[in-house]
């Protein structure tokens, strides 16, 4: 009795297992399945995430007014109120920025356009240094999705195109809306932070974009653009002097081919060196000013040693990364002592942390560039985060010894 009911009900089940809904089932939710994964990896939605969290992030700050250096740069200065003085820089010799005019001239040029446009309304120029940082951001962005593709980190699994776009959307997301960010977005004169980083972003990626494209016009289109960035670059703030110096450690790291070749690739972009230390001596002078000239002019409106300045950026730095990782007790105008003594504990405590993070990155660049290559993305950063504040974090005083811009 208990046998045909059992067998009776089997068979249908077996029947009902080939039946047509239960067959179909999963491929409607197979379907579901591949289209949000999809979706969700478009390059686009990425873009639009990257823009929509940026301008959720600053948007009280269009009415922020104009503050500290705001006002001699942009409210009291009379070269953005004339265009004249871009036509012809030397029409404006007479005025107190006209040295800051020569070495910052793409800076200069975009307040103009700002006081051209709206005068001194300030929501205009918030508009732009927020555009200029999500640009900025978008261009992480990409450099990240471009070094996945180089010939460092080959593809290693079948989703490796969908880590690397996660990797790239994260690290967008978080540089838009870091804490320590603010300052070069809502302290409007920080603008001329904001667009060298701009070029210097996109001299690399562009350069990047170069060297892995298969196509000879395509290779010359994109390694133009790299050269004319970083130009730009150095014509905006000084901060671009490491520029050339950070795309050889990539082309090093990331690329391969003939030492030769490379080196031809190089050199065009290693002479925009020379643009920023011409600038700073003015080349209108005799040669015997130029050399006495040296010293003022790696010298930004500070009585500070260079040795004092040095011990003091061992402690900033390590501020610098503390932000990085806890940002909290931010502040616009730092009351930073001045250490004056290698032998202060703080200094040397400083320099030893600092020493093991660069030994750390070339540790593990030295120990697993063929087991893991990724690991060197690692290395990469550290270097660049060190090279990048060399400029104004080492033996050049400047009058803020900490700027979180």
């Amino acid at each position: 009795m208990l046998y045909f009911p059992v067998g009776k009900a089997s068979t249908k089940k077996r029947t009902l297992s080939y039946a047509g809904p239960q067959d179909e089932s999963p491929r409607v939710e197979s379907s579901t399945t591949l289209v949000k994964p999809d979706f969700l990896h478009k390059p686009v939605v990425h873009i639009l995430l990257i823009a929509i969290l940026g301008l959720i992030v600053y948007s009280n700050s269009f009415r922020v007014p104009f503050q500290f250096d705001d006002l001699p740069n942009i409210k009291d200065n009379p070269i953005i109120k004339d265009f004249q003085y871009f036509v012809e820089p030397s029409s404006a010799k007479a005025l107190p920025l006209y040295d800051d005019l020569k070495s910052r001239f793409i800076g200069h040029l975009t307040f103009a356009l700002n006081c051209k446009m709206h005068g001194l309304n300030v929501t205009g120029y918030h508009i732009v240094n927020l555009l200029i940082h999500i640009i900025n951001a978008l261009l992480v962005y990409w450099i990240v999705i471009l070094t996945f593709r180089t010939p460092a980190l080959k593809p290693s699994h079948n989703n490796y195109q969908r880590f690397a776009d996660l990797i790239a959307l994260f690290s967008a997301l978080l540089f838009v809306s870091h804490p320590v960010q603010t300052q070069a977005v809502t302290y409007i004169v920080q603008r001329f932070a904001s667009p060298a980083t701009l070029f210097y972003l996109l001299s690399i990626a562009s350069y990047i974009r170069s060297r892995l494209s298969t196509e000879r016009h395509t290779r010359f289109i994109f390694y133009i653009i790299s050269f004319i960035s970083a130009f730009l670059a150095m014509k905006t703030k000084e901060i671009a002097f490491t520029l050339p110096v950070m795309i050889t450690i990539y082309e090093i790291m990331f690329f391969e081919g003939k030492l030769t070749k490379r080196i031809l690739y190089l050199i065009p972009l290693l002479l925009t060196m020379a643009i920023i230390p011409f600038t700073l001596l003015s080349l209108d002078k005799p040669v015997g000013s130029l050399i006495s000239d040296v010293s003022e002019a790696t010298r930004v409106e500070t009585t500070v040693s260079r040795m004092d300045y040095l011990f003091t950026e061992f402690r900033v730095i390590v501020t610098y990364i503390r932000l990085l990782f806890l940002p909290i007790g931010q502040n616009l105008d730092y009351d930073y002592p001045i250490y004056r003594s290698f032998f202060d504990s703080r200094v040397f405590l400083s320099l030893l942390v600092l020493t093991s993070i660069i030994s750390f990155g070339i540790y593990i660049l030295c120990r697993y560039r063929r087991s893991a290559p990724h690991i060197k993305l690692i290395s990469f950063g550290i270097f660049w985060f060190f090279i990048a504040l060399s400029i104004e974090s080492s033996i050049i005083p400047i009058v803020d010894v900490i700027f979180e811009h």
